[in-house]
């Protein structure tokens, strides 16, 4: 059965916590009353009676649903319910328990019936009744004894007891049908309920199928006609079941119309995230829906609870309605509360103001509107949070503008009493001034079989005057005091009571010269430049106070500000048997500034109205450490940045000079505040004051202080007029990268004089970076040799096959940080691989690079090792270098060189010559670090050099490589290198073939021989040559013929020689 105890189901588990903050509602002076059995639910409706009749007090209506039944009740009864009333005193067991149910009949069931679910009292007339309904009271009827939960409400007169005489009392207000269960047999009336001056208006949840209905009494206010009346109610809507319409219920004016009533019930589960509904009666017995408002949530049980006031006094009432359910995970909300302000009797579809709760608070189960507590003209509200920590009852005001989006106040259940609550603030009500201080006061329920009535304390306006004299002090002719302070305060309650005759005690302190660590000025008393008492008055009073001025004052140039604070003693709380008088416990409007300030100056030499106005100028330019300006392009300075440069210095001149309508006086503390880029850092500075007109120095003031993100120097106090301020700020480039595009300072003048030009100053400085690089062959010149034999492309099986090997290293280095992703340095090669024939020259086999991402270069085209031969023969490299010297040093030798070898000649082939082709390729050296080498290896083709250059004495072959920069950054620029590498190519020294005869010559000359010997024979015949001689002659021939040696023929002779 849905009833209000699903609150209970719902939020049982639930506890949160939150710093609570106040206003003028009391929690010292709470008035406590405690149920008289446990757990009878005391404190579960609540509501302000005001008694005329008979005596004139205040009371507390409460509703413990949960109550044990009078013991005369026959048949026996446990449990019925109960209402009691309390008066307003400190005894918390003085409350009294209403007789409603003493006696029943056969037909009535009143077990459980939670009498005391809701309560209510007649406000609109001077001697209102008072209602209290019990929702589950059940009538028995037919003789099978069928029963129906219709509910059923009870009046009771002003003085709450019962008068026969009067028709609102003898009424039966039993208006659900008990025979039709479908219909209205379980109608559950009363779950809700008020009175008006002409109605009883009470809520039924459980009719026509838990869709939900509202009934309401009408009466003749007229004694002498009372017993005319007439009942209506909603019917059977065209709406679906278990809406719960009549959840709750309130009926006032001001709502769609200025004089008639408009009832307002709530139906939390209608369109399954509750629906609020405005209603007007007609002529017949209907009540007629016109508008009704949806909730924004599933299950956030919009509608639940409902208050109707007036939060901007337009002389319209607007609404406020809760739905404690609603969630939101990620903002960690708890509950909300929707304000609709009214339109001149129409309301938007969305709320104007959405409060929310914290997580599990339950935020939003009971509204009320709780009058005009701070007497400020706007009626405000408060919204019970009974599970959040120990429940807590949050206080909006209304304003002109509605209402703020944070509470004014802010109270906890453990903060008030001695014991405590859990569950404070799951009923309340509110508007009625229960100690007739002329503040309305809060009543507060909770499950806790207790509630509390908080008390509103008064609330004072004070009124403060607050001077200083003189304005303008001359401290070379001031006596003691010089300077005169005088307070006035006054008070007023904010109701206008004018009888309050009740004494406050005000603390003031008066601070003199607060923007300064060391004032210039002390009060005479003290000599301390600060002034503290307190003051007691019921009417207006007034305090004059002086001060002196210091002998030497060196800044005349900013004010002598003075503050005044003020605050409200409390008085002492003493422990009272009797009702403690909030009137002694007063407190300060928090819509008022209990905080002023005033300002005197001193006399200045800046003319007759003592403010001096300025005019500081500057210009500013960056330049080099030898104060050299750097070069513009477009209007901006340019900066050549490379590793070598180490500081920038920022060149500045500040001047004070008149100008055509303009004046130049003293500018008091000039200073200079330069915003620093993350690229520069502070080092220094240079400065002189000067007068522009001859040209004279003068006496340099100017200090600097820096960090790593500003500099400040001060310029002078004061620059005077016609003064000029060179200053030259040094920094170090430590943070310049090549992402460095531009630099930018900020400039900023600042003076205590008045000038209103002294806008920002920007100097930019364009940074333009050089690659500072380094290129080398290693080595630049390399020596080799051909030989052997003649061979065809389609004969080589490797590259061994091919000629020589060559390896050129060459070696890149970069000064400063890695380019990165800014660029990549390019070597760009002219290589000579063809003669001009377009036979083979020098033959790419490999490209091996370090230092980079790649370990190879493999330029586009068939740039490398265009016949796909297998690498063979490739070494270290300490081995091929080896290898270089051995052959240079030593060159094979196979035989003795003819001496008939013909004359040799020296080749240089070279692209720009004409004498051989290049092939041009580049490797760029990608994510290069600061350091890289690129290793080319190459083949001398042998065959070329064998058929074309067997006459060389040596060729000289000739290349070129340039080291580029590849960026499309304009910022970023390096030079090109290039390089020349020269291979020395020489023949390798073989022997000559001697020269062979021919035969026929042999023959010739072997006639000619005997042709020539016969000849000679002949003639030595002829001479004598053959006669015999004496043998003495005879001997001495022999002896002579015994020295003679053979000797050798001319090729013999040749041959031995080698």
């Amino acid at each position: 059965m849905a009833t209000r105890t699903l609150h209970l189901c719902f939020l049982a588990l639930f506890s949160t916590t939150q710093t609570g903050y106040g206003f003028n509602i009391d929690v010292r002076f709470p008035v406590i009353k405690e149920g008289k059995t446990k757990d009878s639910l005391f404190g579960f409706s609540v509501a302000q009676h005001k008694q005329t009749q008979k005596s004139k007090q205040y009371m507390l209506l409460i509703g413990a649903p949960k109550e044990q039944a009078f013991p005369q009740l026959k048949p026996k009864v446990n449990e019925t319910g109960a209402i009691y009333t309390c008066p307003v005193s400190t005894d918390p067991t003085d409350c009294t328990r209403m007789d409603l149910v003493s006696s029943t009949d056969s037909s009535e069931i009143v077990e459980g019936m939670w009498l005391g679910v809701s309560v209510s009292s007649q406000r609109r007339i001077e001697e209102g009744r008072v209602l209290a309904c019990g929702h589950r009271y059940i009538k028995s009827y037919g003789s099978d004894g069928q029963r129906s939960m219709v509910g059923k409400c009870y009046v009771r007169g002003n003085d709450l007891t019962y008068d026969p005489s009067d028709e609102w009392q003898t009424h039966t207000y039993e208006a659900c049908s008990p025979f039709d269960l479908d219909l209205e047999g379980l109608c559950n009336m009363g779950i809700s309920a008020g009175m008006t001056d002409t109605d009883v208006y009470m809520g039924a949840v459980g009719s026509f199928t838990w869709q939900g209905n509202v009934h309401v009494t009408w009466r003749d206010t007229n004694p002498f006609n009372s017993w005319d009346y007439s009942d209506k109610d909603f019917g059977k809507l065209e709406k679906n079941s278990y809406d719960y319409m009549g959840y709750s219920v309130v009926e006032e004016t001001k709502l769609l119309s200025r004089d008639e009533d408009t009832l307002v019930a709530g139906a939390p589960r209608e369109a399954e995230s509750g629906a609020v509904t405005l209603a007007k009666k007609d002529d017949g017995k209907l009540l007629i829906p016109v508008t009704t408002i949806i909730g924004d949530q599933l299950g956030s049980y919009f509608g639940s609870s409902i208050a109707v006031t007036d939060l901007n006094n337009d002389d319209w009432n607007d609404l406020i309605i809760g739905a404690p359910f609603y969630f939101e995970r990620k903002e960690e909300r708890g509950g909300a509360v929707y304000v609709y302000m009214n339109e001149n009797g129409s309301f938007q579809k969305k709320a104007s103001v959405v409060l929310y709760g914290t997580t599990n608070s339950a935020f939003g189960i009971a509204v009320a509107a709780i009058g005009d507590v701070n007497q400020d003209g706007f009626q405000d509200f408060a919204v019970g949070a009974p599970f959040e920590g120990s429940g807590k009852v949050y206080i909006w005001m209304g304003s002109m503008k509605g209402i703020s989006a944070g509470p004014s106040q802010v109270i906890e259940g453990k903060d008030v009493g001695t014991e405590g609550f859990k569950t404070f603030g799951y009923s309340l009500s509110g508007g009625l001034d229960m100690d007739e201080n002329m503040y309305p006061d809060i009543l507060v329920g909770s499950l806790d079989d207790r509630i509390a009535l908080l008390r509103a304390r008064p609330v004072i306006h004070l009124s403060t005057d607050f001077s200083v004299e003189p304005k303008i002090v001359d401290s070379s002719q001031c006596g003691d005091p010089c300077i005169k302070v005088k307070i006035c305060f006054s008070f007023i309650l904010s109701n206008g009571n004018k009888a309050f005759n009740r004494e406050i005690t005000l603390k003031y302190t008066v601070e003199a010269d607060i923007d300064r660590r060391s004032p210039r000025v002390r009060f005479v008393d003290s000599r301390l430049g600060t002034h503290s008492d307190q003051m007691s008055l019921s009417s207006k009073k007034c305090v004059d106070l002086g001060l002196s001025v210091d002998e030497i004052v060196v800044d005349k140039l900013r004010p002598v500000v003075f503050s005044l604070n003020v605050s409200l003693q409390e008085q002492n709380i003493k422990v009272k048997r009797t009702l403690q008088n909030l009137d002694a416990f007063p407190i300060l409007s928090d819509k008022q500034n209990l905080r002023k300030r005033t300002e005197i100056n001193f006399q200045k030499e800046c003319g007759s109205d003592n403010r001096c106005t300025s005019n500081l100028q500057l210009t500013a330019q960056c330049a080099n450490e030898r104060y050299q300006p750097f070069p513009r392009n477009g209007g901006q300075q340019v900066m050549k940045y490379n590793s070598n440069v180490k500081k920038v210095v920022l060149m500045v001149v500040v001047t004070n000079l008149p100008e055509l309508g303009r004046e130049a006086e003293d500018a008091h503390q000039a200073s200079i505040n330069v915003t620093l880029p993350p690229t520069l850092l502070y080092s220094g500075r240079r400065s002189q004051v000067r007068s522009p007109a001859d040209g004279s120095l003068l006496t340099d003031s100017v200090e600097c202080r820096a960090d790593l993100t500003f500099v400040n120097c001060d310029l002078g106090n004061p620059l005077k007029s016609y003064d000029q301020v060179d200053l030259q700020l040094i920094f170090e480039t430590a943070g310049i990268t090549l992402f460095t595009e531009e630099i930018e300072l900020q400039l900023q003048l600042g003076t205590l004089s008045h000038q209103t030009d002294l806008d920002p100053v920007a100097v930019p400085l364009r940074v333009e970076n050089t690659i500072l690089s380094s290129f080398s062959i290693d080595p630049s010149v390399v020596q080799t040799y051909f030989s052997g034999a003649v061979m065809g492309e389609s004969a080589m099986n490797s590259t061994s096959d091919v000629g020589s090997l060559i390896e050129h290293t060459f070696k890149v280095g970069v000064d400063g940080e890695p380019l990165g992703s800014l660029g990549t340095l390019v070597l760009e090669f002219e290589w000579p691989f063809e003669v001009i024939n377009g036979k083979w020259l020098l033959y790419l086999t490999e490209i091996v690079t370090k230092g980079k991402s790649e370990t190879r270069c493999v330029p586009p085209g068939d740039v490398v090792n265009l016949l796909n031969l297998p690498l063979s023969g490739e070494h270290s490299r300490r081995q091929r270098r080896d290898a270089h010297i051995e052959a240079y040093s030593e060159p094979p030798v196979e035989g003795a060189v003819s001496i008939l070898t013909p004359r040799k000649e020296t080749y240089l082939l070279e692209c720009s010559k004409g004498t051989a082709r290049c092939i041009t390729f580049s490797c760029p050296l990608i994510n290069m670090s600061n350091y890289a080498e690129v290793i080319v290896r190459s083949r001398v083709w042998n065959s070329t050099m064998l058929e074309d250059y067997s006459n060389a004495l040596r060729v000289k072959v000739k290349g070129e490589v340039t080291l580029k920069l590849v960026t499309d950054k304009p910022t970023i620029k390096m030079d090109s290198q290039s390089r020349d590498f020269l291979v020395n190519i020489d023949p390798v020294l073989a022997e000559e073939a001697p020269y062979e005869i021919p035969f026929w010559i042999f023959i010739i000359a072997g006639a000619a021989g005997v042709l020539l010997l016969s000849i000679i024979i002949f003639v030595l015949w002829k001479c004598g040559f053959f006669k015999r001689a004496s043998r003495r002659e005879m001997y001495e021939a022999k002896s002579q013929k015994a020295e003679m040696k053979i000797q050798p023929s001319e090729t013999e002779r040749l041959t031995d020689d080698y």
